[in-house]
């Protein structure tokens, strides 16, 4: 049988030079970068935490046999 896994981690982007009068401005604009453009450049970094698993049968297109699971492996 086949299956198709997406694993759910943890990643880190760098988003430097913020200016701001807060740490809490700070961190909104962070949420305001444009992350799909350092993925795209491959500027992240892997933090090694996994957080949960989706696996789905290849040729399932119903998705009817998709699961979710924990970090640990097991079934939510």
């Amino acid at each position: 049988m086949k299956y198709n896994v997406s694993v759910f981690c943890n990643v880190r982007v760098a988003v430097r030079d913020i200016e701001a009068e807060s740490h809490e401005e700070a961190m909104k604009k962070a949420d305001e970068f444009d992350f799909h453009a350092v993925i795209d450049r491959g500027d992240v970094e892997y933090t090694e935490t996994v957080e949960g698993y989706l696996v789905d049968e290849a040729g399932d297109t119903e998705y009817e046999n998709s699961v979710w699971y924990d970090h640990e492996y097991r079934p939510l």
